[in-house]
């Protein structure tokens, strides 16, 4: 039976537990928690949530991560330090913390028990003494039975019942832990020392013996200790106190110190041990997570914090999919690789870490004291990074690099704004606090929304996470759209803003137009205008669920196959070069520049018109009797226009259209999916023949290059024009004042399928503006709306005046208009 998940038994209160009691309840799925102790409580002394698990936390948007810095102590600093307390390197987390965009923070069990199960709601059903012993399930729903008799049912299972699990015993044999052979001391007590600074995480390592200090905040301290010994003698501590402070006692003073300082009820012996991954976690209407799915040695420190990944990544899944059997699984297919990774790097790691062999212990305390430091930065980051919610692909994870196309935009973006600009008419009673609700939920389900662009200077760019901040909101009581849009066309970003804002624009009672601006970096026409219906979907609906749309790959990792690698790309660059000899041919014309401006200067100017009414209806019964796209019509009259503006009218312009690709490529993107996935394909287009016959003509080369992937194999030379830095355009300014495809451009869009109502309001007049920066000296948006074609032009200032614009657009709609005959347009009236 095909039915979503509306309610779920959580066996198991601890960390993964709990968070995923507040993960399933903030997707709307009830849930009840169920522990087999007769309190709820935390069990354990401290931990440090990374910026892994914070980030995750972050998309539930329950202020748990801004609590957790509360109660907690930020992470500020990471020593490696000899027995003797000498400092083998201190790493200032800072940066770290900067690239992958959430600090960590050091917390007792307690505390971060307590905020998660505050972040549950105190409505929150809880089953205690709930010691589960098996499950049975039913077409569409899952039984569990307790020790005492009781049973309770629900749609899914989540089995968070620790190490131990009876859930992950009934579902794959019961086996005993794997033996780390070490034995692990834990301890919380408030303490001070001077050895010992705010923020810091200190590691001891000796020979098959380790100390660890984390200050937590608040005069407290989180140590631990671990020993290399047999699998039995750590399954069964029996030494206390004095045989720790004995084994200890010619380390650091303040090791000693602590331990003298901590009552001996309150330190805690266990054997360190974990499970070999599993290749499937669950079946059915079962599932696993935290520790039931993949316990893990602590090395790595990541038991709790892929537990909360878990919990996130859970309730997402639940939320998106219909079929409840289908969203576990989807939700085991996105964890198990990242988890296994876990898993096994820690088991790794804790052999290097309790090594006995002096030798081994030689290059590793010599990579610690004098390896490289970005290597080392990135080995310590890599388990700390939010994989995010989408499919297991390391290159869709935040930070990541910018990848060569969006390098390119963002570069132009950095010399002169390339923005991108929707605009929506809204009749009804619209509010700026509705668009701010609806703008606030856009970020949660963006993450793109929550990054921001770092750069060296100029070099290696990158999208690094950020936390959620609101979307900039400028409220206008009066006045034209497109005077506003001129104003987001030259308006920079700030560096460490969203790359999205908005303008609510009052154009009379009860009417008003929402404009959003975004940069190509992250946005084409399809995904700003798409930004726009979710505000407004959003804003009806505020207070709902936000299921988060995953940050795709960078484009060119989704590219098909063929265009992988330049062996695949052969074949479409040498049609691509025997199309440009025979362009040639016909010797095309460019519009020449009506003065030098400087490449910082290069700002975008708007001017609009439409063609509406019979006139436009006309022309698309026109178009479609010819089997014509109107882009390509809009083409021909561009080219007639820049005959007229150049004084040529016989001459071929090479009209660049851009191609909105994201159907093509090898994973399907829908329009609400972020990213840029735009190219270009330049055809010499006749100024002085026939209309009709030059859109017919221009429409099947067009087609026939898109077939051919040109617009493609056209993106692998940017990277050959990409500047060294964004400080140093003038050479690539030059190339593409000569040469470039933006000399005379268009993108079409048919927005007719944009709803016409959402909620209580009434939409009509979508439609998008782009700008130009260094890219070239204009770009005609054509949208083919309900009841108009709009039609804006946005040029470079100076380089092209308004009153050739003005003359140029104006000849474009003339030509458009003549292109149907009076008697047609009288009868679409």
């Amino acid at each position: 039976m095909i039915s979503p998940a509306k309610s779920a038994l959580v066996v198991g209160a601890g960390i993964g537990g709990l968070t995923a009691a507040a993960a399933l309840r903030r997707a709307g799925i009830d849930v009840v928690l169920c522990e087999r102790g007769p309190e709820l409580r935390a069990a354990g002394f401290g931990l440090s949530v990374q910026s892994n698990a914070m980030n995750a936390l972050r998309t539930l948007d329950l202020g748990i991560d801004e609590e957790l810095l509360r109660v907690g102590g930020q992470a500020r600093s990471f020593t490696f330090r000899r027995p003797d307390g000498s400092d083998l390197r201190r790493v200032d987390v800072a940066a770290i913390d900067a690239e992958l965009g959430a600090p960590a923070v050091a917390v007792s069990r307690k505390s971060l028990h307590d905020v998660l199960l505050a972040a549950c709601g105190e409505d929150l059903r809880v089953e205690l003494g709930a010691d589960a012993v098996g499950f049975t399930e039913t077409a569409d729903a899952v039984q569990v039975e307790f020790a005492d008799g009781r049973s309770l049912s629900a749609d899914v299972l989540v089995g968070a019942d620790g190490i131990n699990s009876a859930i992950r015993a009934q579902l794959h044999g019961s086996q005993p832990p794997r033996p780390g052979k070490f034995v692990c001391w834990l301890a919380l007590v408030p303490f001070a020392h001077p050895a010992i600074e705010p923020g810091a995480s200190i590691h001891y390592w000796g020979r098959g013996m380790r100390f660890g200090i984390h200050d937590i905040g608040h005069g407290n301290v989180y140590w631990w200790a671990t020993m290399t010994t047999t699998a039995e003698q750590a399954a069964d501590w029996r030494h206390g106190k004095d045989d720790l402070l004995r084994r200890f006692a010619s380390w650091a003073p303040e090791i000693t110190d602590i331990i003298t300082a901590t009552p001996e009820s309150d330190i805690l012996a266990l054997p360190a041990q974990d499970r070999p991954p599993l290749t499937a976690w669950g079946r059915g209407r079962v599932t696993l997570l935290g520790d039931a799915a993949h316990p893990m040695l602590p090395s790595l420190g990541q038991g709790a914090n892929s537990a909360i990944e878990d919990a996130v990544v859970l309730a997402h899944a639940l939320a998106t999919h219909d079929a409840a059997e289908t969203a576990l699984r989807v939700y085991e297919q996105r964890r198990i690789p990242r988890t296994t990774m876990l898993v096994d790097g820690s088991r790794k790691l804790g052999r290097l870490e309790q090594t006995r062999n002096r030798a081994v212990i030689a290059i590793r305390d010599s990579f610690i004291a004098k390896g490289n430091e970005a290597k080392l930065q990135a080995s310590l980051a890599e388990p700390m990074t939010w994989p995010g919610l989408g499919d297991p692909t390391p290159v869709a994870a935040l930070p990541r690099p910018l990848s060569t196309l969006e390098r390119w935009h963002w570069t132009v973006d950095q010399v002169a704004p390339l923005h991108i600009v929707s605009r929506v008419r809204v009749t009804g009673d619209l509010d700026a606090d509705a668009v701010r609700a609806g703008l606030a939920a856009l970020v949660r389900r963006h993450p793109m929304l929550h990054a921001v662009v770092r750069s060296d200077e100029g070099r290696d760019p990158r999208f690094v996470p950020v936390a959620m901040r609101p979307i900039p909101l400028r409220e206008v009581t009066s006045g034209d759209w497109v005077a506003e849009a001129d104003t987001e066309l030259r308006t920079r970003f700030d560096a460490e803003a969203p790359l999205l804002r908005a303008t609510l624009i009052t154009a009379g009672p009860g009417v008003h137009d929402l404009v959003l601006t975004s940069t190509y970096t992250i946005a084409d026409a399809v995904t700003v205008l798409s930004f726009a219906r979710q505000v407004l979907e959003l804003a009806a609906g505020a207070g709902d669920w936000v299921a988060e749309v995953p940050a795709p790959p960078a484009p060119e990792a989704l590219f098909p196959k063929p265009f992988h690698g330049w062996r695949g790309k052969r074949k479409a660059i040498a049609r691509l070069a025997a199309d440009g000899v025979r362009d040639l041919r016909v010797k095309p014309v460019r519009l020449g520049a009506g003065a030098d401006v400087a490449p910082t200067q290069r700002f975008t100017k708007l001017t609009r018109r439409v063609v509406d009414g019979a006139e436009y209806q006309a022309l698309l019964a026109a178009c479609d009797e010819r089997a014509v796209p109107v882009a390509s019509l809009v083409a021909a009259a561009l080219a007639r226009a820049a005959g007229s503006d150049a004084g040529a009218p016989e001459a071929h312009f090479p009209v660049g259209v851009s191609v909105l690709f994201r159907e093509q490529l090898d994973r399907s993107l829908t329009p609400a999916h972020t990213g840029a996935y735009q190219a270009m394909i330049a055809l010499p287009t006749p100024a002085g023949q026939p209309l009709w016959p030059t859109a017919i003509a221009f429409a099947a080369d067009f087609a026939r290059r898109i077939e051919q992937r040109q617009h493609l194999a056209n993106l692998g030379g940017i990277g050959f024009m990409l500047p060294t830095t964004p400080a140093h355009p003038d050479k690539v300014v030059g190339l593409l004042d000569a040469r470039g495809p933006g000399n005379l451009c268009l993108t079409s869009l048919d927005t007719r399928d944009f709803p016409a109502r959402i909620g209580d309001w009434e939409i009509s007049g979508a439609e998008f503006v782009s700008g130009m920066s260094i890219s070239g000296l204009m770009m005609l948006t054509v949208g083919l709306g309900t009841g108009e074609l709009s039609l804006n032009l946005g040029y470079i200032d100076g380089l092209f005046s308004p009153e050739r614009a003005d003359a140029l657009i104006d000849t474009v709609v003339e030509v458009l208009r003549s292109a149907v005959p009076a008697t047609e347009i009288a009868s679409a009236r």
